[in-house]
């Protein structure tokens, strides 16, 4: 059963006005549809220049970094990269980077997870997304995801800079982990699959692929079809953003511990999609969590940072 708020986003997606509409400039290079290896690739690390450092009111520590992103084929205004580091005031050793969602073009979600964390103990990184915020190419635009070589662009590139800043991290002798909601939870599932060190996972909302959510659920209303040649060009986009899959990658045992959370009545990414990626990663977590896509992470975010929190347990044998 999907959820009704759910139920009227999809709504709004397929009848809604065309500026709401992904994929408006069809396919784009097709050279970047294929995607890149990224689990035969050895992570470098990926230095943040931290910018401002400032208490917040509750003696949270915020601090503002940049960085360059390893991503050549980013246009040149999304390879400026932008993190936000939110700590508890006490010393910890563990931090995890958030994946920012799909169409997110404010962080403010992520930011309010990251104070749950904090009070439990746990640093968090909120990378900003390629391609929109301050990172948007064309900010006069709208919708920055104009192609779908524009989406396997971005993807790859937030997995790949996310993978550099753990390395980073790791390096510096922090306990490390990754998380994120929807299109976040799948990237954060991608980073856990082809990381070459043991990482504390908790892939939120998430499908082992895009292709499932694009195509599946709710977001299929709101694909410009048109552009990308009539309905008929459906199998082609299945093939393309299903080959972005953590199933074609071998778990690590690291793989194991983590904890893969779905939401009741999901009406955006399908059950089977979330119990897919659980199931590829023998020993890890399924978790459900009461509400739909769009509730579960505004009322639930107790619960979502919970699996986060264990996740690092699990990994530590705590």
């Amino acid at each position: 059963m999907i959820h009704p708020i759910d139920r009227v986003a999809g709504a709004v997606l397929s009848h809604g006005p065309a500026r709401l509409k992904f994929f408006m400039g069809g396919w784009g290079d097709e050279t970047s549809l294929v995607p890149a290896p990224i689990a035969e690739t050895v992570p470098q690390p990926l230095q943040i220049a931290w910018l401002s450092h400032e208490t917040e009111k509750y003696g949270l520590e915020i601090a503002h970094g940049a960085f360059t992103s390893p991503s050549a084929l980013l246009p040149t205004r999304s390879q400026q990269g932008s993190v936000i580091s939110i700590s508890p005031p006490e010393n910890t050793n563990r931090v995890v980077v958030l994946m920012p969602a799909w169409n997110e073009h404010d962080p403010k979600v992520r930011i309010a997870m990251a104070g749950h964390l904090a009070r439990k103990g746990i640093r968090s990184i909120v990378l900003e997304n390629p391609y929109y915020g301050t990172r948007h190419p064309v900010p006069e635009h709208g919708q920055p995801i104009r192609t779908v070589s524009d989406f396997m662009v971005m993807g790859a590139a937030a997995v790949n800079e996310a993978r550099g800043i753990l390395v980073w991290l790791h390096d510096q002798g922090w306990d490390i982990g990754v998380s994120g909601y929807s299109m976040g939870g799948n990237t954060a599932a991608i980073v856990t699959a082809t990381m070459p060190v043991p990482i504390a996972s908790a892939p939120l909302a998430a499908s082992h692929s895009p292709g499932p959510v694009f195509l599946d659920g709710m977001l299929r209303e709101g694909i410009a079809w048109d552009a990308l040649g009539g309905r008929s060009q459906e199998a082609k986009l299945r093939s393309t953003l299903g080959a972005i899959s953590v199933l074609n990658v071998e778990p690590e045992p690291h793989t194991a511990h983590a904890i893969v959370v779905r939401t009741s009545q999901d009406g955006y990414v399908p059950a089977n999609a979330v119990e897919s990626l659980s199931a590829h990663w023998p020993g890890s977590e399924l978790r459900v969590v009461r509400g739909g896509h769009a509730t579960a992470i505004w009322y639930r975010k107790d619960q979502l940072t919970d699996a986060i929190v264990d996740s690092f347990d699990r990994l530590a044998g705590v």
